[in-house]
């Protein structure tokens, strides 16, 4: 796992890379089952493809969901902008 989150963004060929847009998950099975599917299907849950764009994740380590950061984003713009 950490070989391939280390990978280089810059030195990956674009078409060797899984488009997650067609990844299949199966949301009638447990997240566990969930996430296997995923990686088994993507081979690099650290770097994928969106159409044409490579894209790098990175996972933190805290109980906040990813809905929890984007209320907490989308409160600071607001509060910015007003």
């Amino acid at each position: 796992m950490r070989e391939m989150q280390q990978v280089d963004i810059k030195n990956v060929n674009t078409d060797e890379l899984v488009d997650i847009s067609e990844i299949e998950i199966y949301t009638k099975q447990s997240v566990q089952r969930r996430v296997k599917g995923y990686v088994e299907q993507v081979h690099n849950p650290y770097l994928v493809r969106v159409g044409e764009y490579i894209v790098k994740v990175g996972y933190s380590d805290c109980t906040e969901t990813l809905n929890d950061r984007l209320k907490q984003y989308i409160s600071k713009i607001a509060e910015t902008k007003y």
